[in-house]
């Protein structure tokens, strides 16, 4: 058997740009090297010096002598050797080694200018000292490996292994007599640093190199950070992330009615299902919450329209939620706001049956408003019994507050809305979750269900996406729902629903009003009027951007990315041509990075999307065989059963855009379904 040996050293040379920057100012150098440790014995001359010669070019004429020197940083025997040299005849030292001997150099020949032609490596990635001893040196000279040696700025003094706080910036100011001011027994490296510089008659700039801070926080710190960590992850459900909330911009701001548009661009596929067909058509008037569009199959819902005025068309148009075209009916508003007969509040609540209740909610076309825009009615009809309601208040996308206020402002309409569904699904059992960070909302829902023994509201620790069915079952009830396609909320007892939907429940059922409205919150940066408005269906995308922010609608694609939710799962707009749809939640408005921070690059398993995956699947594998165009493979590995949530894609560290292959390779599964 072959016995191979690992290459141990660690020390490189520097790029040759920094290199030929080192002699630019020096006219001769005299090069000391090492002879390396921990390396295979193969030959006794080693060839860096050959390789310096050769990296410099033109400028290694300026080296005028080499030496090497094995094991340089044993101070007994190397001492001798370099006390031979006669440094005045050069304009500097130059040292190949690793940190120690370089320190070791510039501390025997102090007042001499000495120069790292080396970078000293780790002896791992993940080596977790702050100091590591390369050679065989037993002095005080210490080095960090940090891969970018900056003994060249410091005069030979690391500040990394000397400097209490491995400060890269200069002094922390705490000095007191030279001494450190965390322990007055240790100089102070940087004013060590400062006197060996004036004895070589050269002054400390820190702009030489970009320097980066290679302090370290302490073992206690780290193990404490990690505790938390494990103990976050699996906090109400497993997975999840805690990204920047960015709320602030619009918590406090009340709801306000936005200006009705001039042009509505009401889509016939507001829902998850089959497409709605027009039952009007060019030339025709209409008005405010007249039927527009009607149910077409089992999982469908009708739409209406938002506004008053002529039909102008019915035409395909950019889709708001996906990369494709949707059929349309574009209404001009002739300013009347005259309300369709139909809608006409009712004052029989009490009375009506369920299944009359559940034909309001259908006539009213009131689908999921978190997003889902699955028909209420189909979901309120579940083929099996349910024993508990599950309120979604949550709302744990950054930036977006509109089920925020609505909870403010609107506590007494939710709440009738509730006892609605309560009544459809027959359970007497109803718990609201929602998230800390809205206290307000939980001291108003606390105040006015007071009286009502059955509705429970939860505080709960904020974690995104706890708002996802699953993940809400899961902390409210500790229930997991089977696996889709198969298993649904109601397989467990549980039905989930959110509050804006609610809300809207009681609109259709109270006041006769269907749904052509809804409140989405307008965030982000460049945003002069953020907020949270009650905007009609069908409202161009175009005319919320000129209402809310001094940006060009033309060009704001250009240095933005306009998202349609929020920032984590938030679509991406193509163009501004589309409009509000019934599951929009808001728009999101992010400046765009000047410059490509980072390219894709391949996974390297780091197993962090897995991690933060709350639905306990292996999403590195959807990159992996969406790249390969093996979408079957990503089926076996249940991509089925992703809510996409974009945790995977969030935390990547590859940058790989997860969310689309995994929304590619869900339609597969679909398609293949029914084929």
């Amino acid at each position: 058997m072959q016995t191979h040996l690992m290459d141990y050293t660690k020390f490189r040379l520097k790029p040759s740009e920094e290199l030929r920057a080192v002699l630019q100012p020096l006219k001769r150098i005299f090069v000391l090297s090492c002879g390396k440790c921990f390396k295979q014995l193969e030959q006794e001359d080693e060839e860096q010096h050959a390789q310096l010669v050769e990296a410099l070019g033109d400028d290694g004429k300026k080296v005028s002598g080499h030496a090497q020197i094995d094991f340089l940083c044993n101070e007994f025997l190397s001492g001798k050797k370099i006390s031979t040299l006669d440094p005045s005849r050069y304009d500097g030292i130059g040292v190949i080694s690793c940190g120690l001997g370089v320190q070791f150099v510039a501390r025997l020949l102090e007042t001499t200018p000495v120069y790292a032609l080396a970078d000293s490596m780790p002896h791992s990635i993940n080596y977790p000292a702050d100091v590591g001893y390369h050679g065989i040196s037993l002095e005080e000279d210490k080095c960090a490996a940090c891969s970018q040696c900056y003994l060249n700025v410091t005069g030979g003094i690391c500040p990394i292994t000397n400097c209490a706080k491995g400060l890269l910036n200069g002094p922390c100011g705490g000095a007191s007599d030279g001494k450190c001011e965390v322990n007055s027994d240790v100089d102070c490296a940087w004013v060590r640093i400062h006197d060996r510089l004036q004895k070589r008659e050269e002054h400390l700039n820190l702009e030489l190199v970009p320097l980066r801070d290679y302090s370290r926080p302490s073992w206690n710190l780290k193990h404490d950070l990690s505790l938390q960590n494990q103990t976050l992850r699996g906090e109400g459900f497993y997975g999840g992330l805690h990204p920047p909330e960015k709320k602030e911009a619009t918590a406090d701001k009340k709801i306000e009615l936005f200006p009705e548009p001039g042009t509505a661009i009401i889509f016939l596929c507001q829902h998850i299902g089959k497409r709605a067909a027009p039952l009007v058509k060019p030339g025709d008037r209409v008005r405010v919450g007249q039927k527009i569009g009607e149910a077409d199959g089992f999982v469908s819902a009708p739409v209406h329209s938002s506004i008053s005025g002529t039909v102008k068309a019915i035409e395909e148009r950019d889709y708001p939620t996906a990369p494709r075209k949707e059929l349309a009916i574009v209404i001009e508003n002739d300013g009347q706001n005259e309300v369709d007969p139909l809608v006409q509040p009712r004052e029989d609540l009490d009375r009506l049956p369920k299944d009359k209740l559940l034909e309001i909610i259908k006539e009213s076309g009131i689908v999921g408003l978190g997003g889902a825009m699955f028909p209420t009615h189909v979901k309120f009809s579940p083929p099996k019994p349910v024993d508990t309601l599950l309120v979604n208040g949550c709302e744990c996308e950054p930036f977006l507050n509109c089920d925020n206020r609505l909870m403010i402002e609107q506590p007494e309409e939710i709440l009738a809305g509730i006892k609605i569904a309560q009544r459809i699904l027959g359970v007497e059992r109803v718990l609201v979750g929602v998230e800390e960070n809205k206290p307000e909302a939980i001291k108003a829902l606390s105040r006015v269900s007071g009286n009502s023994p059955s509705i429970e509201i939860i505080e709960l620790k904020t974690k995104y996406p706890q708002g996802a069915e699953r993940s809400l079952i899961k902390r409210l009830l500790d229930r997991d729902v089977p696996p889709p396609p198969k298993g649904l909320p109601f397989d467990v007892g549980a039905m989930v629903s959110n509050v804006a939907t609610l809300f809207a429940i009681y609109q259709a059922v109270a006041n006769g009003m269907p749904l052509f409205q809804r409140v989405i919150t307008v965030s982000g940066e460049g945003m002069t009027k953020p907020g949270n408005y009650l905007i009609r269906i069908g409202t161009p995308l175009r005319e919320i951007i000129q209402q809310c922010s001094d940006m060009d609608v033309e060009t704001i694609l250009d240095e933005h990315d306009v998202k349609m939710g929020g920032a984590v799962m938030g679509i991406r707009q193509a163009s501004m041509d589309s409009s509000v749809v019934k599951g929009t939640t808001g728009l999101t408005i992010m400046r765009k990075y000047p410059v490509a921070v980072s390219e894709e690059r391949d996974c390297i398993k780091c197993g962090r999307c897995v991690e933060v995956c709350p639905m306990h699947l292996y999403p590195l594998f959807y990159g992996f065989y969406g790249k390969k165009g093996e979408p079957a493979k990503a089926v076996e590995h249940r991509v089925e059963e992703c809510v996409e949530c974009g945790c995977c894609e969030y935390i990547c560290a590859a940058k790989i855009a997860l969310l689309s292959f995994i929304r590619q390779e869900k339609a597969y599964a679909r398609s293949a379904t029914k084929s």
